[in-house]
């Protein structure tokens, strides 16, 4: 149990710490890195409406290759991706974010996660997997921690 709040409490400070820096550009900016940027993108979807746990790519950003099998993302335009090796944030815009959170939550408790809410985000955990959500104007964010 103790494993859970610890990492709900991780994904909470790396929202804030890597959340920031995510909305801080738009993804572009290569200088003084040796990596290419992200650009925006569109997530793969299984079908209309429903959250895909498939990886996708569109319009150069891609989703980490390495997210826990069965993760279900949420709907919406996948605009940045930081982070690297199981900790990533992945920045979403969507014109409805309350309608995409809720949407996204039930995914998460259908994919058999564990879901609390925490000072006005909430996060969901499995047993080696933490996501934490928030949202900020039409973007909502998207924290995943995986051991």
């Amino acid at each position: 149990m103790s494993w859970h709040r610890a990492t709900s409490l991780a994904a909470v400070v790396l929202i804030a710490g890597l959340g920031l820096t995510a909305c801080g550009g738009n993804g572009s900016d290569t200088k003084g890195s040796d990596k290419p940027a992200t650009a925006s993108a569109a997530p793969g979807t299984a079908d209309a409406g429903t959250p895909s746990d498939a990886p996708g790519t569109s319009g150069g950003v891609k989703e980490p290759e390495d997210l826990p099998a069965g993760l279900p993302l949420p709907d919406g335009t996948l605009t940045t991706v930081t982070g690297d090796k199981g900790a990533y944030v992945l920045t979403y815009r969507s014109d409805d974010p309350k309608a995409l959170i809720a949407d996204y939550r039930t995914a998460l408790e259908g994919a058999s996660y564990t879901v609390v809410d925490i000072a006005g985000v909430f996060t969901a955990t499995s047993d080696k997997t933490s996501v934490s959500i928030a949202t900020s104007g039409n973007d909502v964010i998207l924290t995943v921690a995986s051991m």
